[in-house]
Parts: structure tokens; sequence; C-alpha cells
């Protein structure tokens, strides 16, 4: 499927859920559903997550900066059929609270406002607040993305894309 840069990076901003896959000490994957914030445009993509800095992702992420990503993204009137994908592999980042990119990215909605609110109200149960930067790795990879139902339905094969970021947003 041929599909543009500009159509998923407005796809992601436009989503706010994803799933980050991390790590563990022994190499053993660990899934968790995040919700998370893009980078100011023109800047370089990045994706923030806000978290604690006692939470097992972040254990994870000390000692393996690897993740895999992925975010669903949902057909507008067909909720029941399975959603579209942008899934890539990147590197993650553990950023401090105060880092300006991680706060001006959920700064970009009253949703993602609020999570930071919250976030930093749930900070006084133990840990500090954090920000993880997930940078993807210069691909971007799409499964039905600019792509009809009934045509997924069809030729499931030419649902399956593939996005080089340009050198200027890595």
């Amino acid at each position: 499927m041929n599909v543009t840069f500009a159509r998923v990076e407005k796809a992601l901003r436009q989503q706010t859920f994803g799933t980050l896959s991390t790590l563990t000490d022994h190499g053993a994957p660990h899934a968790t559903g995040v919700v998370y914030a893009v980078s100011a445009p023109g800047e370089p993509l990045d994706l923030y997550v806000t978290t604690r800095t006692t939470t097992r992702k972040v254990r994870n992420l000390r000692a393996h900066p690897e993740v895999a990503f992925v975010v669903p993204v949902p057909h507008r009137f067909l909720p029941a059929f399975p959603p579209r994908a942008i899934q890539f592999l990147g590197t993650a980042t553990i950023v401090a609270a105060d880092d300006k990119g991680g706060n001006r990215a959920f700064d970009g909605s009253w949703f993602l406002r609020r999570i930071l609110a919250t976030e930093r109200r749930i900070v006084t149960e133990g840990g500090d607040l954090c920000f993880i930067r997930v940078r993807p790795n210069g691909t971007v990879f799409t499964y039905a993305m600019g792509m009809s139902v009934w045509d997924n339905l069809r030729q499931p094969r030419g649902a399956i894309g593939r996005v080089t970021i340009p050198e200027a947003r890595r």
C-alpha cells in the first residue's frame, strides 16, 4: 500500500493509545498499553509517554532501550472491523518530567493535559514522574492505511505498507 509520511503522522496525531513493547532483564517481551503524545510538527518524530520511574517499563528500558510500538487506528464508521495499524521499531529514552518536548507534546489537547495532570497526582504514590521518549528507527510499517474496508477484505496483502521517515524528522 502506498501511504505517505504525512498521512501516517496525521493518523498518529489523531490517536492517543498504543502498545509499547519492551524487553525484561532476561530478554522476555513485556507489552503494555500506553497513552502517548506526538512531538510538535517540524521537530523529529518522537512519541512521548508519561509514567513513573518505578514502573516495569522504565526498569526494562534502562536495561534495553530497544522497543516496538503499535498504534491501532480504528475505522470511524465500522468500529467492529479490525483496526488499521501503524507500527515501528525504535529506541526509547527516559527523560525528566520537565523535558520541554514531552511537556509541549502533552500540551496539545485537553485530553492529553488531563492525562499529564493525573500522572502528576499519581506520582505521590511512589517514584518520580518522567517521560519515555520513543523515536522510530526510520521506517514505519502500516496495515490498511489509506485503504477501504472492502478493498482490505478483497486484497489483504495489498494492505501492507512501509513509510520512510524524512531525514529532517529523524
